[in-house]
């Protein structure tokens, strides 16, 4: 199952049931929560026509919530029903909870691992707390956001007029005039962009490991739910100043 289907899924359990409580939702899904005491951080098995989930006892309610909903995230996206996910045929062990291979751009973390950390982050960290804390909703953010949008386009069509009139000798002045005034326009943008770019820089915008700070998780968690927070269509990456490419900008592990 696609990511924002998954999404879509749990969205209406919550929306049923009243709650986003993972144990609610697991109770919902007829999954049983079982405790560990072992090394294992949590499993989920499905045992003949029972999914199970073991998550262990000695884990914070913080870690506890987040693993919970990683497992849930496994048992929605349909993982137990692919043989490369689980051992024997019937049960999948999570050793660890955000090891390092289990950075977001981590070449060797597996698509099944990637899948359920983003439903975790989705779930277990509050979109609008972090959509405030990157100023999401700043007017004046949001005003750099639609000219950003706006000279995206500009700068396409520009590049494709600018093709064709190189590439015809019999251009009119027309189609000369076009381009200079695409030209005008585009450095206006820029200039209204840097405008704008100088009041942006006396926000205060927190890095990503601000935020995990603040809400007493991981930088790794936060990064998927940035991760998470673009798959629902937000636009959180149109922002190319410094002080923004702290948090949005993530490079590959």
């Amino acid at each position: 199952m696609e990511i924002t289907k998954a999404f879509y899924k749990i969205d209406n359990i919550i929306k049923k049931i009243g709650s986003n409580n993972p144990e609610e939702v697991a109770s919902y899904l007829n999954y049983e929560i079982v405790p560990l005491t072992s090394s294992l951080v949590g499993y989920i098995a499905r045992i003949k026509n029972q999914t199970i989930i073991g998550i262990n006892s000695r884990l914070s309610p913080i870690k506890r919530k987040f693993d919970i909903w990683h497992e849930i995230g496994h048992g929605i996206l349909g993982h137990l029903n692919e043989s490369t996910f689980t051992s024997f045929g019937n049960y999948h062990l999570d050793e660890t909870l955000f090891a390092p291979n289990q950075q977001l751009n981590s070449k060797t973390l597996s698509r099944h691992e990637r899948e359920a950390n983003l439903v975790a982050a989705e779930y277990s960290i509050d979109t609008f707390k972090i959509l405030e804390m990157i100023g999401y909703n700043n007017s004046v953010i949001k005003q750099f956001r639609n000219l950003t949008t706006v000279q995206q386009q500009l700068r396409r069509e520009y590049e494709t007029l600018l093709f064709a009139f190189q590439n015809n000798s019999n251009n009119s002045k027309i189609q000369n005039y076009r381009l200079i005034e695409y030209k005008k326009e585009l450095a206006k943008l820029d200039e209204k962009k840097l405008e704008l770019g100088r009041e942006i820089s006396e926000y205060e915008i927190l890095s990503i490991p601000e935020i995990a700070r603040n809400l007493h998780t991981s930088s790794i968690i936060i990064e998927y739910k940035l991760e998470a927070i673009r798959q629902r269509g937000y636009d959180i990456d149109s922002i190319e100043l410094p002080n923004y490419n702290k948090v949005f900008k993530q490079e590959a592990v």
